[in-house]
């Protein structure tokens, strides 16, 4: 029997690993996207890997590779204006992996690039889709002016994704007001790579908000926070050797009114944006597109919208929940926290659940996933 087709849209670290978890369950995937070739490795907005994105990778095996290239963060320092406040472990995390991975979007993305190459699937660049006839028997027309005819349609095509807008499913919600900046930086002296830092930054004198230090190894890391500029990110913290990378850019929190159309499905920023605060985005995709993946297995692919909208809309909250923390801490509630961590750090249970909360583990695992276990 020829295997179904499914044309996916976006060549990110979404539409990859759809194309990677539809292949390896035995469809026919086609991957396409307008771009030149895979983010640059030296420039990689996403960074954090959760333990779920581990979990549904380890099947093809890519997984492991990651494992053997990125970086464990198992621990948090969090200050106030570089006053400590609290420390969290994810050690109590209900994974078999309790940590955070720090490999750059870049290298995820060229792993699944070598992974789909040895299994026959090249990925298209400089090909875009322009338009699909029909959503409940698709005929795509490619810039090549191409017609594909699709068992189904991935739009994993970001933000602005063609795929939304041409199958007409609103986009709703609204701009951040705070803009963000990040730096990766080489240090001039060894840092504990295990140790991310958060410092929350909320005397009147400082130009820019919260900013989080997250590790790439001993020498290397990355800075992102709440700035107007990287000179304000930076400010005059100690100890950084060259900076290799800075970017600014502002965040939005916007949803697609619908993950579904007939047989064309949306996933990752194509039906959802937030902020980097959490480090949910990327991995959030990546559990739509293997989930996709899982249901079109079984024919079940009409329950996907269904089954990914309420952890869609937990993330969402929750993300904008903690974005509004760290832009103006509560001065109520930090003296809170700086009671109540270091007592829930003695008790076991809700050790347990801080860290699972850290490690995005805090929405039901995948069908599958509780299936394999």
């Amino acid at each position: 029997m020829t295997a179904r087709c499914v044309l996916i849209a976006g060549a990110g670290p979404v539409g990859l690993a759809a194309a990677v978890e539809f292949r390896r369950r035995g469809f026919s995937p086609r991957i396409v996207d307008a771009g030149e070739g895979p983010t640059p490795d030296d420039q990689s907005r996403a960074l954090g890997v959760l333990p779920r994105t581990l979990d549904i990778l380890a099947a093809s095996g890519i997984a492991l590779r990651m494992l053997a290239e990125g970086n464990r963060i198992s621990r948090m320092a969090v200050t106030d204006d570089g006053r400590p406040l609290f420390e969290m472990t994810t050690t109590p995390g209900h994974t078999q992996h309790p940590f955070i991975l720090a490999l750059p979007q870049g290298r995820t993305e060229r792993l699944m690039i070598e992974w789909l190459a040895a299994h026959d699937v090249e990925i298209e660049w400089g090909v875009g889709f322009q338009t699909v006839a029909d959503t409940h028997v698709p005929r795509v027309t490619l810039s090549t002016d191409e017609i594909v005819a699709a068992d189904i349609v991935v739009g994993a095509d970001g933000a602005h994704s063609a795929v939304r807008e041409d199958i007409g499913i609103s986009w709703s919600g609204d701009g951040y007001p705070a803009g963000f900046a990040l730096a990766d930086v080489v240090f001039d002296r060894p840092i504990d790579p295990a140790v991310a830092k958060i410092d929350l930054r909320t005397s009147p004198g400082h130009l820019s908000g919260a900013i989080a230090m997250l590790p790439l190894g001993e020498r290397h890391g990355r800075y992102v926070g709440i700035a107007p500029s990287t000179e304000a990110l930076l400010g005059d913290l100690p100890g950084i050797g060259e900076v290799v990378w800075a970017s600014r850019f502002h965040v939005s929190f916007r949803h697609a009114e619908r993950m579904a159309k007939g047989r064309v499905f949306l996933a990752g920023d194509a039906a959802h944006v937030h902020s980097p605060v959490g480090g949910r985005g990327m991995n959030l995709g990546i559990e739509d597109a293997a989930t996709l993946a899982f249901l079109a297995s079984e024919d079940r692919e009409t329950e996907y919208e269904m089954r990914r909208l309420p952890s869609v809309r937990k993330v969402m909250a929750a993300t904008r929940q903690g974005t509004d923390f760290i832009a103006a801490p509560p001065p109520a509630a930090l003296a809170l926290l700086r009671v109540f961590v270091p007592v829930a750090g003695q008790t076991p249970w809700l050790r347990g659940r801080i860290a699972d909360r850290i490690l995005g583990l805090d929405l039901p695992p995948p069908e599958w996933l509780r299936q394999a276990g």
